[in-house]
């Protein structure tokens, strides 16, 4: 495993060289693009010369995506976004984004659900419902990684900006609970399905993430206010609490996502306010380059999964359905929520189509999805749901990724 780390690392930094010195992209979207040309590349070398291909490193045979990104990387990039986030920005937005995060998430899931299924019906594609439905959970929470990592390139109202940037941090917690849930009625528990168990999970994993991440950051805090003097060791204390806090959640089987969030946004509150100068800008750095470094590993790791997808479960027309289907229920999901909170005096905005095209535009698919993908098992249509939510994820980081700041500034947003 660590020989392919190094490897993995040495290729997103090769790949970022030449994409500052060629594509000039923004990098996350210019090391997937590139990525997915290596892909191709390895592909050609499997189909006419096999024995090379052997010979070469396959980075993906050592680190499992799915375990890679939610066991490592997410705590650290999860943590490094929210250290960043404006807390008072974000106090103030604070009904919008958790109505997006919630809400949209949830009736997102059904919208893409049934289209899906209707659609993959007339394609003369049997997949059934439930199976559907837990594609919509795992397509429909926007990804803070993408999100994260596209965004700082472009200059975005900050209101704007901040409520697409926590919606993004948030409703991955409650897509995995939906995730979880349909995967039992699925599977069909002998225990049976209620109500009173899904409100169980949904606390566990969602309210007690936040619980607990809240926690965590104020225990960092009781440290780093004692620590003013020492940044180097008010670094070290923050890296702690994201690899030790994001283990211990796990433990705990609460949301580990949600408790780097909260744990995040507490100890960002506490450093833009009261640490000193020297603290401040010495923990800033250290998260920003933590965060480069594994979102270029992420997005080169985006680009390789080509090869993680079955040939046999390649269908362009049901990709490019499935695509539109993502965008019309995120869509209806803004439309829809916006009008939940429309008595509140921070939502004006989002009364306009503009708004609601941009919102819509702005909800980027990427790592996150994939990684839940790799994890349904092939009797419940897994290599299929894996190669929609490429797709999907693709369009997203490339199309839409290259194209919101345009959008946004033909709109003056």
């Amino acid at each position: 495993m660590y020989e392919s780390f190094i490897t993995l690392l040495a290729v997103a930094a090769l790949l970022t060289f030449i994409n500052i010195k060629f594509l000039k992209l923004p990098t996350t979207i210019g090391l997937m693009i590139l990525g997915m040309c290596l892909s191709c590349f390895l592909l050609i070398v499997r189909h006419f010369d096999y024995e090379l291909f052997v010979k070469l490193p396959h980075i993906l045979d050592e680190l499992d995506f799915h375990d890679f990104l939610m066991n490592i990387l997410l705590s650290f990039l999860l943590f490094a976004g929210a250290v960043h986030i404006d807390i008072k920005t974000l106090d103030a937005v604070r009904l919008p984004v958790f109505v997006f995060a919630i809400i949209g998430t949830i009736i997102s899931t059904f919208i893409i659900g049934y289209l899906t299924y209707f659609v993959f019906g007339l394609l003369g594609l049997n997949i059934p419902l439930l199976h559907c439905m837990l594609f919509g959970a795992l397509i429909s929470p926007t990804d803070p990684i993408a999100v994260l990592a596209i965004f700082k390139n472009y200059h975005f109202k900050k209101t704007l900006s901040v409520k697409i940037e926590g919606e993004s941090l948030f409703n991955d917690g409650i897509g995995i609970v939906v995730f979880v849930t349909i995967i039992q009625l699925i599977m069909g528990d002998e225990r049976g399905f209620s109500i009173e168990e899904t409100g169980l999970l949904f606390l566990r994993e969602a309210v007690g993430g936040i619980l607990f991440g809240l926690l965590l950051g104020f225990c960092g805090l009781f440290f780093l206010k004692r620590l003013k003097k020492d940044p180097k060791t008010a670094v070290i204390i923050t890296l702690v609490i994201a690899t030790g806090g994001y283990a211990i959640a796990n433990t705990l089987e609460v949301s580990g996502a949600l408790a780097m969030v909260a744990a995040g946004l507490t100890i960002g509150n506490w450093i833009h306010k009261y640490a000193g100068i020297e603290t401040k800008t010495l923990i800033s750095t250290f998260w920003e380059i933590i965060g480069e470094i594994f979102n270029s590993m992420v997005f080169v790791m985006m680009g390789l999964a080509i090869l993680l997808i079955d040939p046999i479960a390649i269908d362009f027309v049901a990709a490019i359905f499935t695509i539109i289907i993502v965008l019309i229920g995120r869509f209806i999901s803004v439309f829809i929520s916006r009008f939940i909170v429309r008595h509140n005096k921070f939502s004006k905005p989002w009364y306009s189509l503009k708004y609601t095209t941009v919102m819509t535009w702005s909800g980027l698919r990427g790592a996150l999805a994939f990684a839940l993908a790799l994890s349904i098992t092939p009797d419940l249509n897994g290599h299929f749901i894996i190669f929609l939510t490429y797709s999907v994820a693709a369009f997203s980081i490339i199309v839409q990724g290259l194209t919101i700041g345009k959008l946004v500034k033909k709109f003056k947003i």
